[in-house]
């Protein structure tokens, strides 16, 4: 993992998923909402997360977003459909940060860089980052 990738740049992703923009994420003058963005955002998160072996039934750990910064660099419109770059960039002890981008073909519309946290759902404070999820982590 490192700190300096370009999110803004399609080639920084070595993971992707996509979704299709909805009309109801569109705001008042008909451009998706940051609100539909967060999801969008979201969606990505979550298939690494349990392409890297995450949010298992069967696990005693869970994910949980401890910090979000997003900047929008590009209006989106509907019918679209969007590309969403995951990758890790920090690990720590009990959190990673994750870059994320939307893309409309090689258009970057906003990025987010996300700090989360593996969280014991028993007792809701951090636990030690998995190591299956570690290493699947160090690779995207």
């Amino acid at each position: 993992m490192t700190d300096s990738p370009d999110l803004t740049r399609p080639d920084s992703y070595r993971f992707w998923h996509e979704e299709r923009v909805r009309f109801a994420d569109l705001d008042a003058l008909g451009h998706v909402n940051n609100n539909a963005l967060g999801v969008y955002f979201e969606q990505g998160r979550i298939a690494l997360l349990l392409a890297a072996g995450g949010f298992r039934a069967t696990d005693d750990w869970t994910v949980v977003m401890a910090r979000s910064v997003i900047e929008y660099r590009s209006e989106l419109l509907y019918p679209n459909d969007v590309r969403i770059g995951v990758r890790g960039l920090r690990m720590g002890t009990s959190s990673m940060t994750l870059g994320v981008g939307i893309f409309l073909g090689d258009r970057c519309v906003a990025t987010q860089e996300a700090v989360c946290v593996v969280v014991d759902k028993a007792t809701h404070r951090p636990t030690p980052v998995p190591e299956p999820l570690r290493a699947a982590l160090a690779e995207a």
